[in-house]
């Protein structure tokens, strides 16, 4: 049985808390990655995650607190032309303010059945990867998955 830890791919930009915008988006132009992005303290500990998702919350126009609890009302679209943004974002925002703290990780020991099972439930196509003592070591995407088990099986 293989596990996460012989499948995941270890290579992978991570950032601080206190990686500024510009630098964020800068790692991403430099390497063209996305779904997520770890976010980590000294010694590698996991403390968050940043996805397109919170990107994409920036364009979005502020809005008083009690409507974001309001579960049944619409979502309006980006209009990308009417969006205003200030150069000094690039400095200003620092990932700890848009990061997401409440996020999935997976043990790097668990089996890539249990897994791709927990990825198809929490409807994730990739997920960071962490071990015993909470520090990320890779990403395992459903892809990494496929692959392996097309490898397996001598098509790949």
């Amino acid at each position: 049985m293989k596990h996460v830890k012989d499948v995941m791919f270890r290579q992978v930009i991570t950032v601080h808390r206190h990686t500024t915008l510009r630098q964020l988006l800068s790692k991403f132009a430099e390497f063209h990655t996305f779904p997520i992005v770890p976010v980590v303290e000294r010694d590698n500990i996991l403390v968050g995650i940043i996805t397109l998702k919170n990107l994409l919350d920036l364009l979005k126009p502020a809005e008083p607190e009690i409507l974001k609890t309001i579960p049944f009302l619409d979502e309006k679209p980006i209009e990308i032309s009417s969006v205003e943004l200030s150069p000094e974002m690039g400095h200003l925002v620092v990932v700890d303010d848009i990061m997401e703290n409440k996020f999935f990780a997976i043990q790097e020991d668990m089996s890539i059945e249990e897994a791709l099972r927990l990825m198809r439930l929490h409807n994730k196509e990739q997920l960071p990867v962490i071990n015993k003592d909470k520090k990320f070591t890779g990403v395992i995407g459903i892809f990494d998955i496929v692959t392996h088990l097309f490898s397996g099986k001598g098509i790949f």
